[in-house]
């Protein structure tokens, strides 16, 4: 009996964090740099909480499309690298995205956090024209003046996303990248394909639903045992 239970409730969490993550990733289709994500359970002793398991989430970085915009400041990553920013004290990380210059000279997002340069240290480019090439290297006026920090992680699975396209990685797990390269001009696409989401969310509501159904013949045998129990002891 209790393995019908457990059963019934692996499968109800399952469903739950399937459809959980589909969802996720369809509010973000049209997000820049948006990378999938794939969600699954830990039920293990320690990991619960009120009785619920622990959760993990795994990142898909896969190269998603890139899209032509025309705008100098728009950036995106060609290869698994990571662009590193500065958020007041902390470091972040994201795949690229629309980038605007402040009257010191400062890349920053509309979010105001400011794109780091390799080495270290916020990227500063003065300059009427800003040219962004490949390796990184930022061309004001036609004068290199700094370079983008384009970095990797050694350890994937350190990964946290913090929403959108932005990412936690410990310092300890990143390192400079080796085959990445930027896109001046240019948005990565999410790497979401709806159609598959869509039919994933129809899969975890059937899964669901045999669970839920499990669930109701758990409790019809603990009824009819306890009502035979009870005939028993008359």
């Amino acid at each position: 009996m209790p393995d019908l239970i457990e059963s019934a409730r692996a499968i109800l969490v399952s469903s739950e964090l399937r459809a959980r993550s589909s969802a996720q990733d369809i509010a973000n289709s049209s997000t820049a740099a948006y990378k999938q994500q794939i969600s699954f359970a830990q039920i293990l002793e320690e990991g619960e909480r009120d009785g619920l398991p622990a959760t993990r989430f795994a990142t898909q970085f896969v190269q998603g499309r890139l899209t032509h915009t025309g705008r100098d400041l728009d950036l995106a990553i060609v290869g698994p690298g990571l662009l590193q920013m500065r958020d007041g004290e902390s470091l972040i990380y994201s795949r690229g995205g629309s980038f605007v210059r402040g009257p010191d000279g400062t890349i920053a997002d509309e979010r105001g956090r400011v794109l780091q340069q390799a080495g270290g240290g916020d990227l500063v480019a003065a300059g009427e024209q800003v040219e962004i090439v490949s390796d990184g290297t930022v061309l004001a006026n036609g004068m290199p003046v700094a370079a983008v920090g384009i970095f990797e992680t050694s350890a994937p699975g350190a990964v946290e996303a913090l929403g959108g396209s932005l990412y936690g990685v410990p310092l300890d797990a990143i390192i400079e990248a080796e085959v990445s390269s930027l896109r001046q001009g240019y948005l990565e696409s999410a790497n979401v394909v709806l159609s598959d989401e869509l039919v994933a969310m129809m899969t975890a509501s059937r899964q669901a639903e045999s669970g839920a159904r499990i669930s109701q013949v758990y409790d019809q045998l603990i009824g009819q045992a306890i009502t035979t129990f009870g005939r028993g002891t008359q």
